[in-house]
């Protein structure tokens, strides 16, 4: 139950389909948060209260602003398979990889004045990446308010249903760890503890 103290907020989610995806819908609507879903095909999500779907690219600065309008923040779970796209991107050989990811968020998000920024990617699967050293080295130097969270975005084979009863679940379940990743990031968007900074999940 959403207490006096705790503000109801608005949060977009680029991942919304993988495994992590579906474990920060749980925790988000369990907390009674509001939840726009970024995903290519809007049929691909159940709209349920308190959780709609918008379309967008999150390698196009102006489709991020137009997409993240009006949110209090945006998670961003990079390694998620079906993280949105512009249709045809792929087919014509432009890149999509992590700098233009950072570099589209980085510009979209002061656009709309959202201020608030939850980037997690598998940084160890990255590291050898000519672009991601510039990516982050730009991500350093930017004013926004940014988290950067180390962290398996594994997956997509756990639904929002997985995650909602983890009553009688080993500690060492895959779906209890995966919830309290989960917690513990929307835990940081409540209460910004790591600003400018980079946190670790692991199981």
């Amino acid at each position: 139950m959403l207490n006096a103290e705790t503000p109801r907020l608005k949060f977009a989610l680029y991942g919304a389909h993988s495994s992590l995806g579906n474990a920060l819908l749980c925790e988000l609507l369990t907390r009674q948060h509001e939840v726009v879903a970024l995903v290519d095909d809007l049929n691909s999500m159940t709209v349920r209260p308190g959780l709609r779907a918008k379309p967008g690219d999150l390698f196009d600065g102006i489709s991020v602003s137009q997409s993240v309008a009006g949110m209090d923040a945006v998670i961003c779970l990079f390694d998620s398979p079906s993280v949105p796209t512009a249709s045809g991107r792929a087919e014509s050989g432009q890149h999509q990889g992590f700098y233009q990811a950072v570099d589209a968020l980085l510009t979209g998000l002061p656009k709309v004045g959202v201020e608030r920024l939850l980037l997690t990617a598998d940084l160890s699967a990255h590291s050898e990446e000519p672009d991601v050293a510039a990516a982050l080295q730009r991500l350093a130097e930017h004013p926004l308010k940014w988290t950067l969270v180390d962290a398996l975005t594994e997956g997509e084979d756990l639904s929002i249903e997985d995650f909602s009863n983890l009553e009688g679940l080993a500690a060492e379940d895959r779906r209890v760890q995966l919830r309290r990743i989960a917690a513990g990031m929307v835990d940081e968007l409540e209460s910004p503890q790591h600003l400018h900074q980079q946190i670790h999940f692991r199981f």
